[in-house]
């Protein structure tokens, strides 16, 4: 009876290293999913910039949501113009030459161009060592079309001289919402 507990327990171990629910790698966003409020109005661990002469509201919304109590939603109003939403700490203690990847989940309704023709998109590189050309998602592209919430990826992996993961999402006209955001370490293939 002793044999078959211990190897009850070896096989359950054994189980539990090989899943990848229990293998997936750390996001080292900081709420990424928009659960904690350091205002009314704003993330714990967010900023939001809002360009001259553009109208938004931004919020915490708890009826349109991938997962969790809320996401967030930025509104600018017409004619449009630029708002910046981007973690206010770089991510740090990354290693150089291994990959991240960055997933989100979006949805949006009438985004455009701004009226100086800058696309929204979301960014993500490394500090001080950049990778060039700068990698980015184009929403006007991966949006297109689409209703709902959408799952967008990136990969790269940290040149040498990289220290630190920037990410920032550049919004332009119509609604947006975001939530589940996450970058992890992947294995190198």
């Amino acid at each position: 009876m002793k044999k078959i507990a211990v190897c009850f327990i070896f096989l359950a171990a054994f189980m539990l290293s090989v899943s990848p629910g229990f293998c997936k790698s750390k996001n080292l966003v900081y709420n990424g999913g928009f659960e904690h409020k350091k205002t009314e109005a704003l993330p714990s661990g967010w900023l939001v910039k809002t360009y001259r002469g553009t109208s938004a509201e931004s919020s915490f919304d708890d009826v349109e949501k991938h997962s969790g109590t809320y996401s967030y939603k930025i509104k600018i109003n017409p004619p449009g113009g630029s708002v910046l939403l981007y973690l206010d700490k770089n991510i740090g203690k990354i290693k150089q030459g291994k990959s991240y990847q960055l997933t989100l989940w979006l949805k949006a309704q009438n985004i455009g161009y701004s009226p100086n023709f800058i696309a929204p998109s979301v960014r993500y590189n490394f500090k001080p060592k950049k990778i060039h050309p700068y990698p980015t998602i184009d929403l006007m592209s991966e949006m297109k079309g689409k209703n709902g919430w959408v799952q967008l990826t990136m990969t790269n992996t940290a040149p040498l001289g990289a220290k630190e993961i920037t990410l920032d999402l550049m919004l332009t006209k119509g609604t947006i919402w975001i939530d589940d955001v996450e970058i992890t370490e992947v294995s190198n293939q």
